[in-house]
């Protein structure tokens, strides 16, 4: 493997693995923190809040870029590319796994006594049936592209620039009056969503605009002019974010967090030629880390989360926590990744493939 390549790999890990982070650490502290106990006007609050604010961007931006990369490092061919295949399975899987975090009750097969609020829960539309969606949809925009004939990046900036323009109407549509709660909680948060389709689309395509741009030219993600580039235009709509309409000022703040962050990522990994191995154990396992984490502190349909066990806590403990569940999420990242090679071992030896 070439240099460039391993920087290139290098930016994306640490860009993955930095969300991962912010992700469990946030979710922990904003779970377990007794707000009323603190200054929530602190800068060291403030400061918390502001960056994780880009957390979520910035993690489901990583999902559309890496997804994008892979599917487009061969021909987009159904009998050729394996990457669509398991694209597929794997959005499915994610959504199913969205549910199953979810579900009510562990009586499977009796639901007469889950309440209403139990079901509002369970149709609430997160990170995983977002990303989930978003994979299957960069491969159905990929496949109708290559069969009109048109650059899949020119397809993911329109759908980009749409979901954007639209998603201040999108929201306002009554779906409080919705039939059906199941589909209408991917299109509002007024069910309890916290990740409804707009417009949290927006940086799933533009992640795949990146993705197909690395994919196509490895050396760009490399290139300091470029990545200056990025993070000027990233800083100039951070900056000037305020003259925009109000509707649209979240999503400018985000598309410019993105860019200064992943500039960063890039000039960072430009100059490394490795990453600690913690680091690539994080970005390798990002979803396994993502569901324990969420079991470990809200719960599933078969057990009680940290929330319910501990309740609210001081700064000082809530923090101990936090750095606790880093820990932890690396100690069960490294051991993924230890019972992954084993398996492999296994499976090479046993059927003589060495």
């Amino acid at each position: 493997m070439s240099k460039t390549n391993i920087k290139r790999i290098l930016a994306i890990d640490l860009m993955r693995a930095f969300a991962v982070f912010m992700m469990v650490q946030g979710h922990t502290v904003h779970s377990l923190l007794n707000v009323s106990s603190i200054n929530t006007n602190s800068f060291v609050f403030q400061t918390w809040l502001f960056f994780r604010a880009f957390t979520a961007p910035l993690f489901i931006f990583s999902s559309g870029l890496v997804f994008s990369y892979l599917l487009f490092q061969k021909k987009f061919d159904f009998k050729a590319n394996s990457r669509i295949s398991k694209g597929i399975n794997r959005g499915i899987t994610l959504i199913l796994i969205g549910y199953l975090l979810r579900f009510p009750t562990i009586k499977i097969f009796n639901l007469s006594y889950t309440s209403h609020s139990q079901w509002l829960t369970f149709f609430t539309v997160d990170a995983l049936h977002l990303i989930g969606v978003g994979l299957l949809l960069i491969i159905l925009i990929a496949y109708l592209s290559a069969k009109i004939r048109i650059n899949p990046i020119i397809s993911f900036a329109i759908l980009t620039i749409i979901v954007f323009l639209v998603s201040p109407f999108i929201s306002k549509i009554g779906w409080n009056n919705s039939d059906n709660i199941l589909i209408a909680s991917y299109f509002t948060s007024k069910f309890g969503s916290i990740f409804p389709l707009f417009p949290y689309l927006e940086f799933i395509f533009f992640g795949a605009i990146f993705g197909i741009i690395i994919a196509q030219n490895r050396e760009l993600i490399t290139k300091k002019k470029i990545l200056f580039a990025l993070f000027l235009v990233g800083s100039i709509l951070f900056y000037f974010s305020h003259l925009v309409d109000y509707v649209y000022l979240d999503s400018f703040l985000r598309f410019g967090a993105i860019l200064i962050l992943f500039s960063v990522f890039g000039f960072i990994g430009s100059h490394r030629n490795s990453l600690p191995r913690i680091v690539e154990s994080f970005s390798k396992n990002s979803l396994w880390i993502y569901i324990i984490h969420l079991i470990i502190l809200y719960g599933s349909p078969t057990s009680i989360g940290l929330t319910h066990i501990v309740g609210n806590l001081s700064a000082e403990l809530t923090i101990f926590l936090a750095v606790f569940m880093v820990i932890l999420m690396a100690i069960i990242s490294l051991g993924i990744d230890k019972l992954r090679v084993g398996k492999f071992n296994y499976f090479r030896k046993n059927l003589e493939l060495e």
